[in-house]
């Protein structure tokens, strides 16, 4: 439910996406204005069971040939160090969470239950700038190569 807090993780959900017997995918959010985890902020999409335990922590694939993530880590604390002000550049690296997750219940090989993840469904996460596709029998989310506008 949104709002609600995960103790394990010390992270609120944000949003949501009903799985079906009692599991859900959820984004979440710092407790904290600020995420003191970066790994934490960057992988911010779990499964959950219905016991609320931890079925999956999303992995990313990035699109080939972008920077790897300790190079991108390595140039945000630089230009943080050089003062370039963007809340992505941090003293712990790249900052980049999921921001939205959405449901698209348009491809659905079944109608029903609507608002509920059945195969055909697609589940897209967005972060500042990129669009992800996720798999949610496995938590990878594979960037499109679409530019947030």
């Amino acid at each position: 439910m949104r709002g609600e807090i995960l103790q394990a993780l010390q992270v609120q959900v944000s949003r949501e996406i009903d799985f079906g017997l009692g599991q859900r995918i959820v984004s979440v959010n710092p407790l904290e204005p600020r995420w003191d985890d970066i790994e934490l902020a960057n992988h911010n999409v779990f499964r959950l069971n219905k016991r609320n335990e931890v079925v999956w922590q999303v992995r990313r694939v990035e699109l080939p040939g972008s920077p790897s993530w300790t190079e991108k880590h390595a140039m945000a604390k630089q230009w943080k160090r050089e003062g370039l002000i963007d809340g992505a550049y941090t003293d712990q690296g790249f900052l980049d969470p999921f921001t939205s997750m959405n449901l698209d219940e348009r491809p659905a090989l079944d109608p029903e239950p609507k608002g509920v993840w059945r195969p055909g469904c697609v589940v897209y996460l967005l972060t500042r700038w990129w669009s992800y596709v996720l798999e949610p029998e496995t938590g990878i989310a594979t960037c499109t190569g679409d530019q947030v506008k």
